[in-house]
């Protein structure tokens, strides 16, 4: 027989019939949003499932709201991948294991059915907000790609797909693990060798992003993390994920960084608070309109944690007292005080002056950097020292 349902969405609540019994757990989609829910009706009494519908004539309609434990189902029956099937749209390129997976998607490795090569696919499964964000997102990649794509520290966005049911973005797969990997190895070496990888690192992060803040449309990171940042097999560190935890487009005006906006307009306020508690500032913990700063804030966080080789301690009021516990110069000391700062106005003003900075206080060996064309080379061997002391 014919059952009734409503549409949860609150900013649709249309009724509809099916013809038959939908199978419980099972979905259905709105036919006029396009929302899909479990449609289980709900056991409610005749007088508490509300009046009738004037779509449905004197039948009541009942239904229950949806469930976190129904999203997670949607998704599993939405985007189910598994090693072996091809990528979506892509056939020649087959998914091999999953890399990685989180709230927005999973991570595969993915690679070339009769080529050499390997790709990390980013695959989009949120039920609710995937298409927005990859809407969002490509855009501020392209943006990335174009003005950034060949700089060193950053990896390249290779081919996407945003049609579908699982939208996909393929990357240049980096291999050698990640930032939070070689925290954990650093821990293990002696204060001096461990600094010395640290400072070089930083100086490699910063001006990946300080590169993005200085474009004539600065483009800022928003969840830059130690899971963000990769390590190829040479040791070079690669930013990646440009525009998931909230990327956006800053537009000056009279310079000053007065709005922030995508290509065609404001960033949707879902992206706005979106990134990683411990690595974002109050204002984007509050949904505060994205600022280079917001970057500058996570190079703080992440440099003390670099500095001390441990990836579970933050910032406090006694942070300066650790790093110059390190023997760290007084001016280091102040960038890293300074970039956690709860008052914006008193960080660095985006990543370039950090890499300036590191720079100032950086002894470069004799010889080459380790990338000789590259617009930002890595100081090499990374030893601080005071500006002006031989």
């Amino acid at each position: 027989m014919p059952v009734s349902y409503r549409c949860p969405n609150p900013g649709c609540g249309v009724a509809l019939k099916t013809p038959l019994r939908v199978p419980s757990g099972k979905a259905v989609a709105c036919p006029k949003c396009g929302t899909r829910f479990v449609a289980e009706p709900s056991k409610l009494a005749p007088d508490e499932a509300g009046p009738p519908h004037p779509e449905l004539g004197s039948a009541p309609v009942a239904t229950r709201e949806q469930r976190p434990t129904d999203r997670a189902r949607l998704t599993a029956l939405a985007t189910t991948f598994e090693a072996g099937a091809p990528v979506p749209g892509l056939s020649s390129w087959l998914l091999e294991r999953q890399l990685g997976a989180g709230g927005f998607g999973e991570v595969w490795l993915a690679r070339h059915e009769w080529k050499p090569e390997r790709r990390a696919v980013k695959f989009f499964t949120h039920p609710e907000v995937r298409h927005r964000l990859v809407t969002h997102e490509k855009k501020v990649l392209v943006r990335v790609m174009r003005f950034a794509g060949g700089h060193p520290n950053i990896v390249p966005l290779i081919e996407c797909s945003l049609d579908g049911d699982a939208p996909w973005l393929m990357y240049e797969f980096v291999e050698g693990g990640t930032l939070a990997d070689a925290v954990r190895e650093w821990g293990q070496r002696p204060p001096e060798k461990r600094l010395a990888k640290v400072v070089r690192s930083l100086f490699a992060i910063s001006s990946a992003i300080g590169h993005c803040h200085r474009l004539g449309t600065p483009i800022v990171h928003r969840d830059l993390k130690p899971a963000n940042v990769l390590r190829d097999e040479a040791g070079i560190l690669r930013v990646t994920d440009f525009g998931i935890g909230g990327a956006a487009v800053a537009h000056h005006t009279d310079g000053q960084t007065r709005d922030l906006q995508t290509n065609t307009g404001r960033v949707p306020t879902l992206l706005r608070a979106a990134g990683s508690f411990g690595y974002a500032g109050p204002q984007q913990r509050t949904g505060a309109a994205p600022d280079p700063r917001d970057d500058v804030y996570a190079l703080g966080v992440l440099a003390f944690q670099m500095f001390l080789g441990d990836l579970n301690v933050w910032p406090g009021p006694d942070m300066a007292d650790d790093l110059r516990a390190l023997r760290l110069p007084t001016g280091v000391v102040s960038l890293l005080r300074n970039s956690v700062a709860h008052n914006p106005t008193k960080r660095p003003a985006d990543a370039h002056e950090w890499r300036l900075i590191l720079e100032a206080y950086t002894t470069r060996a004799a010889g080459t950097d380790t990338h000789a064309n590259s617009a930002a080379p890595t100081p090499m061997p990374g030893t601080l020292r005071a500006p002006g002391s031989g």
